[in-house]
């Protein structure tokens, strides 16, 4: 779904607010609010030294906007805003930590190395505390007095410079063996304190707003670093592996990979760049790309990741005509090489003749530069692979409820007209008897939500006593060892404790007890429909409309959220150091019953968060059906007013408009393909 049908869905919304009920108001203007500030976010992660500020100005078309020549550059998160929501174009904000943040930095980091350790990650903790006190101290020295009244702020630059970034994104010089710090030098001077940074740019070349985002690199020899890359990891929808041809998929890499696979993130591609600097050229960087793939099938199992190849570098050249290290030849032969890209080259130049103006050798050098980059590429396969999938669900979950609202009220004023031709709704009580209808209606589906909630929780009531026992019994399975030969007790070396199994088995239990939610809240619905729709019949004069179907999509879509059981545990692996805290006597009961009281909670995580999405949807699918059941009973026949033939043939006009408009949104064969699926 293209932007111009996002801005054309708000836009229509905004109509058909102005002219709604209070309570269809309600829910539209949330419809609103969602598609007004719907952006995806790209994020960049991979090793220091795979090029990602370089490859993340080509990707952009922001030329030498982060700097490729620093080491290290990015200290903190960056993220640029292309077309943001507020219409803001230029300029940045930068937000500082507070102590409280930085504290929780170091918890969320310790869940998240127990999930994959290695051998250094029982030092890893203690070095990233000495790491974020250095960072403090060296604010401190930095910044003086201004330092305790800038935590937990913000700076806004309405206009910002290479200058006003390295302040607060380089790392910038440390000050010196004696502690003093020279004041002239601004670099990197709010570094410490920043969590991160948002460049505000119109959409570019773009399809729709995104946000693209610069992490500093896994694999930094400043641990602090590494864990905000990490940890940002759910914060993005999309990301793009940078992998350097040098060194691709190494152990780093491979770590960081699982990690995403275990976190049940958002979609990936890889990129492996700098294949400019390969002697072998193509054929090289063929090789390197199958050995990546080959890689991530055995470490991942059956991957499906996309791998793309090519070079920041030529993406450089080809912004900025700067040909440091550029060989024309290799690019040629790239291009030879990629029967596709040659393709784009050769129709590219083509269209360059049409032009109005001289075609020039060093324009069309450029360009070949430009498609060799690879860069092209990844943005069509980003932003494609964005805009078919949760965004597109997004627009289209809009797009039904706002069909539903419009296809409603052709109905309702179609109704009303046909009651005024035939004189058949003249009641002076039909405001009276509207408001005790709804009255009733209301008063049912507060009743019917109780009855609901209530079944609701008994449900997952019973699901937390069977978690708990499936937790206690398959942990003494695991701590205990069989035949009571605990691998605690062995000797020889650590011991991995595999809890795999049990976090599979609690997925089944929260996937089946919601499963039975599912069907008896959308059993339950129906009966409500049925009944709602049998009080309206009941009506003099009442006109049956053809929209008068409960829309329980958000219901009937529902799918637990699983991912606590990506939470690491205290002693889930390499346990060796339990016998330094606890005596041999007892570890085994120890251990035994501090996992059992991690995994409880684990499970009480899964059960409240899957409560409070039901409950979540529930409302939505209720709100959305009150409104429109507020509707038909507004616009019921039977006013008297002496204008009312033409004033209902009006709203009858407007309200076709606007159906056909969101008919021409998606088109005829969609809409007749979406709305069956959208009901029960």
């Amino acid at each position: 779904m293209s932007e111009n049908q996002r801005r054309e869905l708000i836009r229509i919304a905004e109509e058909m607010n102005e002219v709604s009920n209070e309570e269809t108001q309600q829910f539209i203007s949330r419809i609103v609010s969602d598609l007004s500030n719907l952006k995806p976010s790209i994020a960049f992660v991979g090793q220091i030294k795979a090029g990602k500020s370089r490859l993340i100005n080509g990707f952009t078309a922001q030329a030498g906007y982060l700097p490729s020549d620093v080491n290290p550059w990015t200290t903190v998160i960056t993220d640029m805003h292309f077309g943001h929501p507020s219409g803001r174009t230029d300029g940045a904000e930068f937000h500082f930590f507070d102590n409280r943040q930085w504290q929780a930095l170091i918890a969320e980091g310790e869940e998240l190395r127990n999930m994959f350790p290695d051998d250094e990650d029982s030092y890893k903790r203690e070095m990233i505390e000495e790491q974020v006190d250095a960072m403090k101290n060296r604010a401190k020295l930095r910044l003086g007095e201004s330092y305790k009244h800038l935590l937990g702020q913000h700076h806004d630059l309405e206009k910002l410079t290479s200058e006003d970034l390295a302040r607060y994104v380089c790392a910038g010089d440390d000050p010196s063996e004696d502690g003093v710090y020279d004041p002239g030098s601004d670099r990197g001077l709010y570094s410490d304190i920043t969590r991160k940074a948002e460049v505000f740019f119109d959409i570019g070349h773009f399809p729709f707003p995104v946000t693209v985002t610069d992490t500093p690199g896994v694999n930094d020899p400043l641990l602090i670093r590494e864990e905000i890359s990490r940890q940002y990891l759910k914060e993005s929808d999309f990301f793009v592996v940078v992998l350097s041809a040098h060194q691709a998929l190494s152990r780093a890499d491979l770590k960081l990979f699982r990690l995403m696979q275990a976190l049940e993130l958002g979609q990936i591609v890889v990129f492996i760049n700098r294949v400019d600097e390969l002697g072998g050229g193509a054929d090289d960087a063929t090789k390197v790309r199958s050995d990546v793939m080959d890689g991530l099938d055995k470490a991942l199992g059956n991957s499906d990741i996309d791998v793309l190849m090519g070079s920041a570098q030529w993406a450089h050249y080809a912004l900025t005509g700067d040909e440091t290290g550029i060989n024309h030849d290799d690019v040629l032969a790239w291009l030879r090489a990629h029967p596709e890209q040659m393709k784009q080259y050769l129709d590219g130049v083509e269209e360059i003749k049409q032009g109005p103006g001289p075609i020039s050798r060093e324009g069309v050098l450029r360009f070949a530069a430009m498609i060799a980059s690879g860069l092209p590429d990844l943005r069509r396969h980003v932003t494609s692979a964005l805009n078919d999938g949760p965004r597109n669900e997004h627009l289209r979950m809009a797009w039904q409820h706002l069909n539903s609202f419009a296809q409603g009220e052709v109905e309702r004023s179609k109704a009303h007209l046909r009651a005024i031709d035939d004189e058949t709704a003249n009641s002076p009580n039909t405001g009276s008897e509207n408001d005790k209808t709804l009255a009733n209606l209301r008063e049912l589906v507060s009743n019917k939500t109780a009855g609901i909630v209530n079944d609701m929780d008994e449900v997952l009531a019973n699901l937390r006593g069977v978690m708990d026992d499936t937790v206690a019994e398959a942990v003494s399975g695991v701590v205990r060892g069989p035949g009571g030969a605990s691998p605690l007790l062995a000797k020889g070396g650590e011991t991995e404790l595999n809890f795999g199994p049990l976090r599979d088995r609690m997925r089944e239990l929260v996937q089946g007890a919601t499963q039975v939610v599912r069907q008896r809240m959308l059993s339950e619905l129906y009966a409500v429909d049925m009944q709602s729709n049998a009080a309206l019949r009941s009506l003099p004069g009442w006109q049956d409309t053809t929209d008068n179907r409960m829309n329980t999509s958000a219901v009937r879509w529902f799918r637990p959220d699983t991912t606590a059981l990506t939470r690491g545990i205290t002693v889930e692996l390499r346990v060796t150091w339990l016998s330094r805290l606890i005596s041999r006597k007892s570890v085994v009961s120890r251990a035994e019953q501090m996992i059992v009281q991690e995994f409880e909670m684990i499970g009480d995580d899964l059960v409240d968060t899957a409560r409070a999405d039901l409950m979540e949807r529930l409302n939505t699918v209720l709100d959305h059906y009150l409104a429109l059941l507020a509707g038909h009973l507004e616009h019921r026949s039977g006013t008297g007013e002496t204008n009312a033939r033409t004033e209902a043939q009006h709203a009858f006009d407007s309200a076709q408009r606007v159906a056909d408009e969101l008919e021409a949104v998606f088109g005829p064969d969609s809409s007749n393909k979406i709305l069956p699926e959208a009901a029960e």
